[in-house]
């Protein structure tokens, strides 16, 4: 009689443990589809949101696409004719990547140099690098980085005046190319960790 207690005790442990690991299992999956379903939801309230501020300001955003006609690589040089072609027009520009690096220029504007990210769009590679060198004033730029501190990723809308070639010294020693668009700031915006 007491071992059909103590297996009673075993079974009832057991299929206790059991329970505790299938809820447990059951939590852990409801949280990660709850987090998928929350990325979802701010990828696509980013993108809408690019899609409406390139609406409402007019920017060319499909520069990217000319530049690869129509290919996901393009390892030939982008010659700066072609940028100021894409540019340099009556309408501003989209141009998604990160801040690299802000300094004044005066008492009431910054310098921003927006970088392009090589591999930041999903559907295109560029072996050149390109640059954004935006004047903004500093009471703008300064709002942005205090509603956004950690959030370097941006999208931006630019007026295009002038563009440059500097090269940058690689890892192998040898020169990059990088293509530098001056001009000034209209819009930004973050894009956290949303791929384009």
């Amino acid at each position: 009689m007491k071992s059909k207690i103590i297996k009673t005790i075993w079974i009832i442990v057991a299929l206790s443990f059991g329970a505790y690991l299938f809820n447990s299992c059951m939590d852990d999956k409801a949280k990660r589809e709850s987090e998928r379903a929350e990325a979802i939801r701010i990828e696509q309230a980013t993108k809408s949101a690019v899609a409406q501020l390139v609406s409402r300001t007019g920017a060319i955003d499909d520069w990217e696409s000319q530049l690869s006609d129509g290919q996901y690589v393009r390892i030939n040089p982008i010659f700066t004719i072609e940028l100021e072609k894409l540019w340099i027009q009556n309408k501003p520009i989209l141009f998604i990547g990160f801040i690299k690096d802000i300094a004044t220029l005066d008492q009431l504007h910054y310098v921003v140099s927006i970088e392009r990210n090589p591999f930041g769009s999903s559907e295109l590679m560029l072996s050149t690098g390109l640059q954004l060198s935006l004047v903004v004033t500093k009471e703008r730029m300064d709002s942005f980085l205090a509603r956004h501190p950690n959030d370097k990723k941006v999208a931006v809308v630019a007026r295009i005046t002038a563009i440059r070639t500097i090269y940058v010294p690689g890892e192998n020693g040898e020169g990059e190319e990088v293509k530098i668009g001056d001009g000034e700031l209209a819009e930004i915006m973050c894009t956290g960790n949303v791929e384009f």
